[in-house]
């Protein structure tokens, strides 16, 4: 018989935004390409107390002893991700609370707050309820209150908030969403004054074929367009 074990513990959930746009666009080989990149990524930025609870397609499930230490693998996590040439924007959702653990997995409310939370977190951005909101404050973040959320499967709203994360060091393919190096971009196009670069010569094509459509997409925001990073 298998034996579970009650536990309070930080949980968080990462994903890659807009992950069901670059299957499409992009095939599936990419899109799992991809999904790897992001479990090597997180294991590079694990914080001590921090471990890799599983994956799931596009999402990586974390788990650590306080709120402390997952906020600060989910921040140095999203500055290695600002890095990557061909990565898409990271979201997450952090929550501290009761879990059963069996199996190697865990259950329970903790866990369900914090894959619901994820959902309600923009790409480049983690959101988190108030216990994490004061780990947050202790590492000298000031996360945005959202409100009262009501989360599905959840009886009682829950105050959350939003923490941005580190904005990308390239602009971003317009049609794929990915991120692109601009020195060394498959393809790049002159649109509205505007230079787009591209991942490939597919994407510029569909670009080019219909250029107000993707123009006033709203890629992951202005800031991660030019490049601009976090201080």
């Amino acid at each position: 018989m298998t034996e579970s074990e009650s536990v309070e513990a930080t949980f968080a959930f990462v994903d890659l935004s807009g992950f069901s746009v670059l299957t499409e666009m992009c095939g599936d080989e990419q899109a799992a390409s991809l999904a790897g990149r992001l479990l090597t990524v997180t294991r590079d930025a694990l914080w001590p107390g921090v471990t890799i609870v599983k994956t799931m397609g596009d999402a990586v499930m974390l788990r650590s002893s306080k709120p402390e230490q997952m906020v600060a693998t989910i921040l140095q996590l999203a500055d290695r991700a600002a890095d990557e040439d061909g990565f898409l924007a990271l979201r997450a959702g952090i929550h501290h609370g009761s879990a059963v653990h069996r199996d190697n997995d865990y259950f329970g409310h903790g866990v369900n707050v914090a894959a619901r939370i994820t959902a309600l977190a923009g790409a480049g951005q983690a959101v988190v309820t108030d216990n994490v909101r004061q780990a947050c404050a202790q590492l000298g973040l000031s996360p945005d209150p959202l409100g009262a959320k009501k989360l599905r499967n959840i009886a009682t709203p829950m105050e959350v908030y939003a923490v941005c994360l580190a904005a990308a060091r390239y602009p971003t393919d317009p049609v794929c969403r990915v991120r692109v190096d601009p020195g060394t971009a498959a393809s790049h196009l002159r649109h509205a004054d505007r230079d787009w670069w591209f991942c490939s010569p597919e994407c510029a094509q569909r670009f080019a074929a219909a250029p107000a459509q993707y123009a006033s997409v709203d890629t992951v925001s202005d800031h991660q367009q030019r490049g601009i990073t976090r201080d």
